[in-house]
């Protein structure tokens, strides 16, 4: 299902977009007014739920090969280089210490197993879902335990990054059950795109208010929803012989993840070194231009070279060519999702 891919190369690009804006506004670079709450805001209502979404999509069709088999396959697309990139970006962090917005202490990658670091909070909480998924193999209670967490964490005073597992569950299990139906439904052309981003317009504006910018709140939930169902009919309606850009930077979305904070970053300093003029638009950009291109290009390498099982960012040979033995997948399996 190609459409998975493009959905994950736009969630990308957003995540990348995301940080590098927070990036910027955190040293003023980028003004800390309206503008960038509300393109924070929108941005957060939806992208990493959508990834999650994608996730269950293709769960239930793993499982088939037995829970051994999908967990050892997670065990090495996501937990490995979950620590292995932790550790490099952490300790990158470490020795770049005074030009970083956040600085990374040894004691916070000693903490890695409990505490997530930056971006890397997500494939954390992945594991921790796909876990769940294999340990409580009933609809019903897995369904009701998703909506349990959702609602503690809800009314946590504080939401540790780990605490997003609850948050994001939801959309892992509709995901999950809901992949027979998004591999039948057909939407019938853009005046449903059309109606959905109009009710998203809406939905962010009054969710916005509602929450005092909470992304993670209750009143955010419709914005949530919609945007992953605006997201959902876009790349359905994506002609493929058009957008092939698209669907690699999707094949590419886990390298694109896990190396875009440092690339990003890295521009914004080489930047700032060079005494480039602090234009807002310039540097956010240069930045996730910068945070999409450069990790596309070491992928294509990695790849080329083949060395992107080593470094984490795809399945090992052997495994791969057992899982293609067994069910052929249309969707890459070097995506985080």
């Amino acid at each position: 299902m190609v459409w998975i891919d493009y959905a994950r190369g736009i969630g990308v690009i957003l995540v990348v977009y995301g940080h590098v804006l927070g990036g910027l506004v955190r040293p003023g670079i980028f003004p800390d007014g309206a503008l960038a709450r509300w393109m924070d805001y929108t941005l957060y209502t939806f992208h990493m739920p959508l990834f999650f979404f994608l996730a269950g999509l293709n769960v239930q069709h793993s499982l088939r090969k037995g829970a051994r088999s999908f967990l050892e396959s997670k065990l090495w697309t996501i937990a490995y280089p979950y620590v292995l990139w932790s550790l490099i970006q952490g300790g990158t962090t470490m020795l770049l210490a005074r030009d970083a917005n956040i600085p990374i202490h040894p004691s916070d990658l000693a903490a890695i197993w409990y505490r997530p670091i930056a971006q890397f909070w997500f494939l954390y909480a992945l594991m921790l879902c796909h876990l769940i998924a294999v340990l409580v193999p009933s609809r019903t209670v897995l369904v009701s335990l998703a909506v349990a967490g959702f609602g503690i964490f809800l009314m946590l005073p504080v939401r540790p990054d780990l605490a997003l597992t609850l948050h994001h569950l939801p959309f892992y299990v509709a995901g999950l059950y809901g992949a027979r139906l998004m591999a039948e439904w057909r939407p019938r052309g853009w005046p449903l795109l059309i109606m959905i981003a109009a009710a998203f317009a809406a939905a962010v504006a009054l969710g916005g208010e509602l929450s005092g910018m909470d992304a993670n709140g209750l009143a955010s939930l419709p914005a949530c929803v919609l945007g992953i169902a605006g997201m959902v009919v876009l790349c359905r309606l994506l002609d493929p012989s058009r957008h092939r850009w698209l669907a690699a930077v999707g094949v590419a979305s886990m390298t694109i993840y896990v190396l875009h904070i440092l690339a990003g970053s890295g521009m914004r300093i080489i930047m700032l070194k060079a005494h480039i003029p602090t234009w807002p638009w310039l540097y956010l950009l240069a930045g996730t231009a910068a945070g999409v291109v450069l990790p596309l290009i070491a992928h294509v390498v990695l790849q080329r070279l083949h060395l992107l099982a080593l470094v984490g960012l795809a399945a090992p040979a052997r495994r791969k060519a057992r899982s293609a033995a067994i069910a052929p997948r249309v969707a890459s399996d070097q995506a985080p999702v």
